[in-house]
């Protein structure tokens, strides 16, 4: 009885062992940002220090600190994980959009985006192709005399229209759907990259600098009564 009581005991020390180090840290910033990796240094009330996958050290207020916990490492179904590229994401997303969405991995993201433009292609052909059949053109034929007749044909108002839009329609899905899916990729590939324990542009232990495209449907404060605009430029970011 005594021989199983201390296996048993062996067994449940071995088993809690590998429990804890299986978890990996996990820091909740304030700003939405999650950082896993391992904390190599805690100064109480100050700041806290962690090391990412990628051996990047980050160095955080206690004040920018939401919660620390400790949690499995994020596979993602894979035995390892892949550093996403930004760049690579956005250019894929720039010749086929939805591209750098399966790149990242976002699958569904990828088919919403790859329809989506593929339908806006299909309007814009659809719309052509009503507008040019069933829109009024002039005519001319030759007179018994040989004088030249000239002959307004009435075509079909509605499905004429109805091409116009389609086309309109088109257009502004092909290159909405493009600017969002490059915006979209390379934001996923960075967020998929913090949550992984990945940080780009490393420039030592304290400080990191990033850049990312920015859109936004906005409206202009500095404007009275003024209507939501489209606006897009590059955040830049330095972190010391």
């Amino acid at each position: 009885m005594k021989r199983f009581l201390l296996v048993l005991t062996i067994v449940l020390s071995a088993s809690s062992t590998f429990a804890q180090t299986s978890l990996q840290d996990v820091i909740y910033l304030k700003n939405g940002s999650i950082i896993r990796g391992d904390i190599i240094e805690m100064v109480p009330s100050e700041t806290v220090k962690i090391m990412t996958a990628d051996g990047c050290i980050f160095i955080y207020d206690f004040a920018d600190v939401e919660k620390f916990t400790k949690e499995k490492p994020i596979h993602y179904g894979r035995t390892t994980i892949d550093k996403k590229s930004p760049w690579a994401a956005g250019i894929m997303s720039y010749f086929i959009p939805g591209l750098g969405q399966f790149y990242n991995g976002e699958e569904r993201k990828g088919w919403i985006d790859l329809g989506t433009q593929v339908g806006g292609y299909a309007a814009t052909l659809i719309g052509v192709a009503l507008t040019m059949e069933y829109s009024g053109y002039d005519d001319y034929y030759y007179g018994e005399d040989g004088t030249m007749i000239y002959e307004y044909k009435e075509g079909n108002k509605f499905l004429s229209t109805t091409g116009v839009v389609l086309f309109t329609a088109g257009i502004i899905t092909i290159y909405a759907n493009a600017i969002h899916s490059i915006v979209d990729a390379v934001k996923s590939s960075k967020r998929i990259n913090a949550e992984n324990g990945f940080v780009m542009y490393q420039i030592n232990e304290r400080c990191a600098f990033g850049m990312q495209p920015s859109i936004a449907y906005e409206r202009p404060q500095y404007l009275q009564g003024s209507k939501p605009e489209l606006s897009a430029g590059m955040n830049f970011k330095l972190t010391f």
